[in-house]
């Protein structure tokens, strides 16, 4: 009978479209309702809002910041300065 292994299935990390690389899970909830309002919902629409927006945003803290980063590098992706 070919059965299925689910678990090596269910494992397989997720792919995501280009361009629509989700903000990464811990972010605080007082930063995540900030991005929202400012309609940001994804790792390449912070790169349109930059750090030091990003940096201004009620909620966001350092510890934010760094998640963001790492995620950013973990998808090849750039904060710019401005």
């Amino acid at each position: 009978m070919g059965a299925t292994n689910w678990k090596a299935t269910a494992m397989t990390p997720k792919s995501f479209e280009p361009g629509r690389t989700p903000l990464p899970r811990g972010i605080a909830t007082p930063a995540r309702r900030s991005l929202a309002h400012a309609g940001v919902e994804t790792l390449e629409q912070l790169v349109q809002l930059g750090e030091r927006r990003l940096a201004g945003m009620p909620g966001v803290c350092p510890r934010t910041l760094a998640q963001i980063q790492d995620a950013m590098d973990e998808h090849d992706l750039e904060l710019p300065a401005g």
